[in-house]
């Protein structure tokens, strides 16, 4: 960042083109929003170096909000990797930087009357690879994640297959993690590669769809960023090609987003596994338990479709832009989802070193232990893995029975890492207590019963 002595502020920004020629924003719609970080003496001037800026690219300022200095901004919402690459290209002589523009199109507005219930959005239906290539299936196409499939690029470099990254970046670096599209034939090393993967690697999804690889591109980078009600600021990657994260799709998104969503497509396929949340609305006859062995469930896939009865209108009518957004209940529903999933994944953790514990019993003492990270602060994965360690060994009401270990969590100066290693230390005292007492315990009803026997 620059060394002046001015700050660095930021909003976020509604705007419009003065032309067509001025319009930064691929999809046809009048205005779009933007973030902004401007090197500024005061607000004021901050504003002046901003109208100054879009006029001269022929943009209007329709509204301006959240305005704030970065460092407010980051003592409230926490570091933002965007904005702080956008303050790096400011200086002095170019103190406004502008991020990505993101067009804003219309949502539909909900229709009014009585109406009967809808039938569920989602069809679900369990289906192997081979049930995939049809002579009536549409065309298979897989979204494949570098992050979770690092040789992604190996792969496709080495054969002739149609495939493009779903960013535009031309980093290496960032293309060897991205998003890739890729069509898949029958007899195709790639189809051979993906089938041959393990599920739970969540190496990403299948999308059956009669479009081009041009159009579904197109299509599907709309949805790789999404505005959170978390942060009005800057929108965070949307990872919608892990399996995991497209189930929780299905059944947070509202009816006609999802409907959006899956306008090119026939179909959405993933790989099941332990780790996703398959709906009951799913109702298989056999679904995935999380503490299944990833050899139990391999070659399953979930395939998922929409009824035409309640989505057709929307799918023909709706696109949400490059401006994806989720309002809070379906920000709720999304942290619900996976929070279940984080439980699931720690109770799975815990059945090899507590095999002799039952698997409801592992899970209730994860979601104990959650609740009571969540009242003291302890939040993480290992925090929580700690807490639950004490309720599985000590039971669940073992902040009762043990107050030093009560009184470890109510230190008002111990930050939540400071909690969770002072416990462990504890853990082995509070084992030998708890032996002492257990050995107390039976002595006295020894005792007892030596003293009535006749």
């Amino acid at each position: 960042m620059s060394s002046s002595p001015h700050d660095y502020w930021t909003g976020r920004c509604y705007l419009s083109a003065t032309s067509p020629d001025a319009r930064r924003w691929a999809e046809d719609a009048d205005e779009a929003v933007t973030v902004v970080v401007v090197l500024a003496e005061s607000e004021d001037a901050m504003r002046e170096l901003l109208l100054q800026r879009l006029q001269e690219e022929g943009l209007e300022l329709r509204r301006l909000e959240a305005v704030r200095t970065l460092l407010q901004r980051f003592r409230k919402e926490g570091m933002s990797q965007t904005l702080l690459d956008l303050a790096d290209t400011t200086s002095p002589r170019s103190p406004v930087a502008l991020g990505e523009m993101l067009p804003i199109l219309l949502t539909p507005v909900a229709p009014t009357g009585e109406l009967s219930p809808p039938a569920p959005p989602v069809h679900y239906d369990d289906i192997a690879w081979p049930g995939l290539f049809t002579p009536t299936s549409a065309p298979l196409w897989a979204v494949i994640d570098g992050v979770n499939c690092r040789d992604v690029m190996e792969r496709l470099g080495s054969a002739e297959v149609q495939s493009a990254c779903l960013y535009a970046t031309t980093d290496s670096a960032t293309r060897a993690i991205a998003p890739w599209l890729v069509r898949l034939e029958p007899d195709s090393e790639i189809r051979q590669w993906l089938e041959s993967l393990p599920q739970d690697q969540h190496w990403g999804i299948l999308l059956q769809s009669h479009a081009t690889l041009k159009q579904l591109r197109s299509h599907l980078r709309k949805f790789t960023l999404l505005w959170t009600p978390a942060n009005d600021q800057a929108p965070v990657y949307f990872r919608f090609y892990d399996p995991r994260v497209a189930l929780d799709m299905a059944q947070a998104l509202e009816q006609w987003k999802l409907a959006a969503f899956m306008a090119p497509l026939e179909a959405l396929i993933v790989g099941l596994s332990p780790l996703v949340n398959v709906p009951d609305a799913a109702n298989l006859s056999d679904p995935p338990h999380f503490a299944a062995t990833p050899q139990e469930v391999q070659g399953r896939l979930l395939r998922l479709t929409l009824n035409e009865s309640g989505t057709e209108r929307d799918r023909d009518t709706l696109s949400p832009g490059r401006s994806f957004a989720i309002d809070q209940p379906e920000f709720a529903r999304f942290g619900s989802l996976q929070k279940t999933r984080a439980q699931r994944k720690l109770a799975r953790e815990l059945t090899e070193p507590y095999s002799m514990t039952p698997l409801e019993e592992i899970l209730a003492a994860v979601e104990a232990a959650d609740s009571l990270g969540q009242r003291y602060g302890m939040t993480s994965g290992k925090q929580v893995a700690t807490l639950v360690k004490c309720v599985l060994e000590f039971g669940q009401d073992f902040l009762h029975d043990y107050q030093d270990a009560k009184g470890i969590l109510n230190h008002p100066s111990k930050l939540p890492w400071q909690k969770r290693k002072l416990i462990e230390e504890w853990i082995p005292r509070g084992r030998i207590r708890r032996d002492f007492l257990k050995q107390q315990a039976q002595t006295r009803v020894i005792h007892g019963a030596w003293i009535e026997s006749p």
